[in-house]
């Protein structure tokens, strides 16, 4: 197989300037650069720089793939407008890190599968469907973390499963126990209806479905501050207040809506009904396994009754199918002989299911003794073990 890394850097808050996209053409041969993007794919060699360092000098968003597992995602927020210490309740070592570098919070969040990425995989476009993200955590959304956090937590149970055989059992439990008896992080509220970004994270970082459904059960529905209530927050302000980002808005600084947002429901006193997070990680792993099982459970009934249904059916026209049978033989054509193979094996299994397999038996020999100058058929009857 061959190698393939795929970088990916958006900026979002400015324009970057032409000697600062000349400086980053000149890290590679591979670049392509614009005002707001660098894109960087490798099928052999690496990249020349340190991604984190070139997020905090240009951009404010960073996406990597490689095809041996290796999965990353970071934001870059301004410091001020960013709640940091809840940032870090969803954190896990190695996985999910929040760090505060010059007037900037980096959020990176990086999986490595040990097994790599089954198929084909393509980062074009990857980071486009997150960086939605960015701007709801900027927002005060933090949903994105607590999705990080899952797949963290499902990760680190599966390097348990893999490592389970060469580690002391003593040392093992003990280990995992103290792990999976961590509690959960706040679970954010309005997780009833996912955004396109949140959805692109899910299916890109392969969160797993069952846990996910498990985990986010307890997510409340968060109500929006009323119009009406924003407009008595705006009469509230000092004229001071108004001229100031009157004056930053016509200057175009960025993320001043978000930075006004804040102020204003900062004002405005709104019931907290958010989830504290109070199940263990144990618990979230052992009810996404249960859904698991009984969704799997469900499955093979849905699947037994259609196909009872099915043989039910066939019943009301066996004669008439072994009819059909003889007639397809007669034509003596590779289509018609392919046609034979799958009505018998449907014969059989309703011989099966209404217990009249020495029947079925008997009319199959009839049909060998009757047909047995047709190679053709015969043949197709051996492959099928008929």
């Amino acid at each position: 197989m061959s190698e393939y890394q795929y970088y990916e850097f958006q900026s979002v808050d400015r324009r970057l300037t032409q000697s600062e996209q000349e400086a980053l053409s000149k890290l590679s041969s591979r670049a392509q650069i614009s005002s707001s993007k660098a894109i960087f794919v490798y099928s052999y060699g690496d990249f020349p720089g340190q991604e984190k360092q070139l997020l905090i000098k240009y951009f404010d968003a960073m996406f990597y793939i490689a095809n041996w597992g290796s999965l990353q995602l970071m934001f870059r927020f301004p410091k001020g407008l960013i709640d940091v210490e809840l940032m870090r309740k969803y954190c896990v070592e190695d996985i999910v890190e929040v760090s505060e570098i010059n007037d900037f919070v980096i959020l990176e969040i990086s999986i490595n599968e040990e097994e790599g990425f089954d198929g084909w995989i393509e980062g074009e476009g990857s980071l486009s469907s997150l960086i939605g993200s960015r701007q709801e955590i900027l927002q005060g959304d933090y949903r994105l973390l607590y999705l990080a956090w899952l797949k963290a937590i499902t990760y680190l149970d599966e390097l348990n499963d893999e490592d389970e055989d060469e580690r002391d059992d003593d040392d093992e439990d003990d280990d995992a126990n103290d792990e999976e008896e961590g509690l959960e992080p706040p679970v954010p509220p309005n997780f009833g209806k996912l955004s396109s970004s949140l959805q692109a994270f899910i299916d890109i970082f392969e969160v797993d479905e069952h846990l996910l459904k498990a985990a986010i059960s307890a997510s409340v529905t968060k109500p929006s501050i009323p119009e009406s209530s924003m407009k008595e927050a705006i009469k509230k302000l000092a004229r001071s207040e108004v001229d100031t980002f009157l004056l930053r808005l016509v200057k175009g600084e960025a993320n001043l809506s978000v930075e006004l947002s804040k102020k204003l429901s900062g004002m405005i006193e709104v019931k907290q009904d958010d989830n504290p997070g109070k199940r263990t990680i144990r618990q979230l792993l052992e009810s996404a396994k249960k859904a698991e099982i009984e969704e799997e459970y469900t499955k093979k009934e849905l699947a037994k009754a259609a196909r009872i249904r099915e043989l039910e059916a066939l019943a009301k026209r066996e004669t008439a199918a072994w009819e059909d049978i003889d007639a397809l033989i007669q034509k003596g054509t590779s289509k018609s002989y392919d046609e034979v193979v799958p009505l018998l094996l449907k014969l059989r299994d309703l011989a099966d299911h209404q217990n009249e397999k020495v029947k079925f038996l008997k009319r199959l020999q009839q049909l060998h003794d009757q047909y047995s100058s047709r190679s053709g058929l015969k043949r197709r009857l051996l492959i099928a073990n008929l």
